[in-house]
Formats: C-alpha cells, sequence, structure tokens
C-alpha cells in the first residue's frame, strides 16, 4: 500500500470541505487515512498560523483554529512523524546536494528516510532525488 506525507497546504486546503479543491477531496477519499502521515512540522507551522490569528486580535477566527487544528491533532495522532536520525542523516545529504529549503528540505527527507510520498501544492520546494511528489492542485 502506497502512503503519503501530506504537506501544510494540503491541510489547509482540506478545511475547505465540500469548496475544497477537487484534486484535494480526491486525494483524501482516494487514500486511507492510515496511509495519510502528517510530519510535526507541519503542525508547527499550523500552531504558527494560528498564533498570528490571536496577535491580530482576531478571537473569532482563532477559536475556530484551536478547534480545528485539535480536530486534527486527534485525527492524525498515529500518523504524525517525528524528524529522527534518520531523516536528519537523508537531510544531510539533500544538504550537500544543495536541496534544503528549510522545513520543506527536512520533510523530503522525511519522505525519503520513510519511504512516502510528499503531497503538497509547492512541489518546487521539495525537489530531490529519491523522493516521491505529488500535488493535488493540479
Amino acid at each position: 500500500m502506497d502512503a503519503y506525507l501530506v504537506d501544510t497546504d494540503v491541510i489547509v486546503a482540506a478545511r475547505k470541505g465540500g469548496a475544497a479543491p477537487a484534486g484535494v477531496s480526491a486525494f483524501f477519499e482516494r487514500v486511507a487515512p492510515e496511509a495519510r502521515y502528517v510530519p510535526v512540522q507541519v503542525i508547527a507551522q499550523l500552531r504558527a498560523g494560528l498564533q498570528r490569528s490571536w496577535r491580530r486580535e482576531a478571537v473569532l477566527e482563532a477559536l475556530a483554529l484551536e478547534g480545528w487544528l485539535e480536530a486534527v491533532l486527534a485525527e492524525y495522532a498515529p500518523q504524525l512523524l517525528e524528524f529522527d536520525l534518520d531523516c536528519a542523516l537523508v537531510w544531510a545529504l539533500l544538504h550537500a546536494r544543495g536541496h534544503t529549503h528549510g522545513v520543506d528540505g527536512q520533510i523530503a527527507a522525511m519522505g525519503i528516510a520513510y519511504g512516502l510520498t510528499v503531497v503538497s501544492g509547492r512541489l518546487d520546494g521539495f525537489v530531490a532525488q529519491g523522493l516521491r511528489l505529488e500535488n493535488p492542485f493540479i
């Protein structure tokens, strides 16, 4: 069974439910929940976005996002992946080849280390030898 590492933009797009892009909806319909993994870096990015809502004093938006983030954490708890030693070693090889782009470089390393296809609408940040990619937005 193929398994996938889901990037932030895909998780955010899925939040739109019926208004999500067709390819994103199709991805979530096609891929079983147990085959969808989320890197902890995505959770950090979602939390950072939520914090911006609080700083803007957009209380209703921030409260809605808090509830949504808690639901994401509950849904993906068994499939949250951490950046471990194997990932760090792959990241070092990518770095040596000039394929590091901050968090995207770490997620690319995780995809390679865990043998997962990275699913994102921003594939240019993930180009690395040996990494499988899928863009559900096209």
